[in-house]
């Protein structure tokens, strides 16, 4: 038959599909990842931002503590320390995971507290039964300043029936 005529052309394929195959793999740049939060989109920029101070207590007694500075765009300090994953860090990778956090959640200018904890808490993958205490406060390039402040008492008893139960204090300042 005529397979003959089409072998070289077959093999032709063949290869530039393996080569595309590689490429796929090996071409790729480590992006950090964004997860999906079920929490509303985001419009925030890290440019926005002047002044970003988190501060997570975990109940096992990690800490998770985030601190960002900007005087201008050539004048920015990072810093990240994490406990719970014996990590610290400090200058373009500090600022990355920064930017990564501020960004990917609900707007800084939202009036909604609870949904700006829980996309940062979905963000650094925390479980929210696992904070303590939540402290956050930024200040925004137009002057905006917020506090956002979560304590979680697991020890307070209930009155009513005796047993123990959550009790969440949360409050929100802003200039």
């Amino acid at each position: 038959m005529k397979f003959k005529e089409y072998g070289p052309v077959i093999m032709i394929i063949a290869v530039l599909a393996v080569l595309a195959g590689v490429q796929g793999m090996f071409g790729r740049t480590t992006q950090p990842e964004m997860l999906q939060s079920q929490v509303g989109g985001t419009g925030n920029s890290l440019q926005e931002v002047t002044v970003f101070d988190l501060e997570i207590e975990l109940h096992e007694g990690s800490e998770i503590e985030m601190r960002y500075m900007a005087r201008d765009e050539d004048l920015q300090m990072a810093e990240v320390r994490r406990n719970d994953r014996n990590e610290r860090l400090s200058g373009d990778e500090a600022l990355e995971e920064i930017r990564v956090i501020v960004e990917s959640s609900p707007p800084l200018t939202s009036t909604e507290p609870l949904s700006l904890i829980q996309g940062i808490l979905d963000q650094l993958e925390i479980h929210q039964a696992d904070v303590k205490d939540f402290d956050l406060e930024y200040e925004l390039a137009d002057g905006t300043k917020r506090t956002i402040e979560l304590e979680v008492d697991k020890d307070r008893g209930d009155n009513d029936n005796g047993g123990s139960s959550p009790d969440n204090d949360w409050s929100e300042n802003s200039d």
